[in-house]
């Protein structure tokens, strides 16, 4: 953890936190202890965390939960219905279970073994009920991974603006947030460690998500964690997809990317209108689509070669 003018640095979530806001360094280190607290509650590989509990009683038992610790599951699910399970928060008994992204016995699953675990991810067979929630069959696993960062980071935008943070800057591991400024924010080149592009905000709140196959492999980029629920298996479709809105709500944001990156080049357009956002898709060939640009809010964005 580091601290800089206005701002904090650390290493959170597996990822890197920064925030850049004129806060005193107490509330800077109230928004870390909010990402600290949420990766004990909510990591997948932590024995003692509630969403660890919650998948070792699958098929078993309900787990009571407060209202606050529901929220995040409850969203989950709507997006999940939203998508038509495109993104689905039960994928863990393939990310975490047959795959084992994020471990040391992380390996590449056969076929059968991944006919197998496919039938456990189901988002319909998760039952949330006043202050409980159960995954309705043995086996299930939920993983929060796909919206987890995005929505870290709208509680450190929440708690930010509640201390009176005239401007921000939030980036969770790529999720980023910004507003009452005018930032330079860099997207990465997939193919290198150079930049995609550069966007310049206006100081209106905007939100930008990226996924990509470099993020997080095992072996090679063909094998990314970013599973398809249908086929247990990678999409190639694209290397890297970035999704802009005007506004704060990185969490969806964040599941957003995940559904663009398995869905075809023609089905985006129709996504970027029903969620109102600008898609930037990198192909691997290095030819790159845009969606729904004109909607965006922003003064500038300079694109560079691949």
């Amino acid at each position: 953890m580091s601290f800089f003018e206005n701002g904090i640095k650390a290493k959170v979530m597996s990822t890197e936190l920064m925030i850049e806001a004129d806060v005193s360094k107490k509330v800077l280190f109230e928004c870390l202890e909010l990402a600290k607290d949420f990766e004990a509650k909510y990591s997948a590989y932590k024995e003692d965390s509630l969403l660890c509990k919650i998948n070792k009683n699958a098929g078993k038992k309900a787990v009571q939960c407060t209202n606050e610790e529901l929220e995040i599951f409850h969203i989950a699910l709507e997006i999940a219905e939203s998508s038509g399970g495109v993104f689905d928060p039960t994928i863990g008994i393939l990310s975490q279970g047959t795959y084992g992204f994020g471990k040391e016995s992380a390996t590449l699953p056969n076929d059968a073994a991944l006919k197998k675990a496919q039938k456990l991810v189901d988002y319909k067979k998760v039952s949330l009920k006043n202050d409980e929630i159960y995954l309705m069959r043995n086996g299930m696993k939920l993983d929060l991974g796909g919206i987890g960062k995005g929505y870290v980071a709208d509680k450190i935008i929440q708690l930010l603006r509640t201390n009176n943070a005239k401007k921000a800057l939030v980036n969770v591991g790529g999720e980023i947030c910004t507003f009452g400024k005018h930032y330079n924010i860099a997207l990465k080149n997939p193919f290198s460690q150079e930049n995609l592009a550069i966007i310049k905000t206006l100081k209106e709140p905007l939100c930008i998500s990226t996924s990509g196959d470099y993020e997080r492999y095992i072996t090679s980029k063909k094998n990314h964690h970013i599973l398809d629920h249908k086929t247990a298996k990678q999409n190639h479709y694209y290397s890297s997809v970035t999704i802009i809105q005007n506004g704060i709500d990185c969490t969806l944001l964040d599941a957003i990317a995940t559904m663009v990156f398995n869905s075809k080049k023609e089905l985006l357009k129709d996504i970027s209108k029903k969620y109102k956002i600008c898609i930037i898709a990198v192909v691997k060939d290095g030819e790159i689509y845009f969606e729904n640009f004109k909607a965006l809010d922003i003064q500038s964005i300079e694109l560079f070669s691949l």
